[in-house]
């Protein structure tokens, strides 16, 4: 059996995850809001509890539990990605299968420095978001000479 990856995601990610969580409940409570005005009695409190019992939970609790499942590993064989929030997914991507590796980062990961690597087969793609710019750079330098490597007989 294979060890459980141990590598994490930097810390900034939380507060990437919860802005973006902040801004869609953000929304959704004040649309809540403005829907209930016309409303009477438990609609008019579920338009304004619900979007703010989401708006807690996507801030506050989705964001911490995701960090902390999110791992990785690289090894010369292989590329080991853990993560999820309620269900959880793990995915091995050998290194010969690997085609090339990519780093971005948008507007807000640059803000906060921070970028993500993207690893490209064949048939798919596979993110490990929201790394340090420093770690995403060295990570795409490592993943591309070993599957330069694995290539070699």
């Amino acid at each position: 059996m294979i060890a459980e990856p141990s590598r994490r995601l930097a810390p900034n990610a939380r507060w990437v995850w919860r802005l973006g969580a902040g801004i869609v409940c953000g929304v959704a409570l004040i649309a809540g809001m403005i829907a209930a005005g016309p409303l009477d009695g438990a609609l008019a409190v579920l338009a304004r509890v619900v979007p703010l019992a989401a708006l807690l939970v996507g801030v506050v609790i989705v964001p911490e539990l995701r960090w902390r499942r999110w791992r990785w590993d690289i090894s010369p064989e292989a590329i080991d990605i853990r993560h999820g929030t309620v269900t959880v997914r793990r995915t091995l991507i050998p290194m010969v299968r690997v085609q090339h590796v990519d780093t971005t980062s948008d507007l807000i990961e640059q803000w906060m420095g921070l970028a993500s690597v993207e690893v490209h087969t064949a048939a798919d793609s596979h993110k490990i978001p929201l790394l340090t710019m420093h770690d995403a750079e060295q990570l795409r330098e490592q993943i591309a000479e070993l599957a330069r490597t694995a290539d070699e007989p």
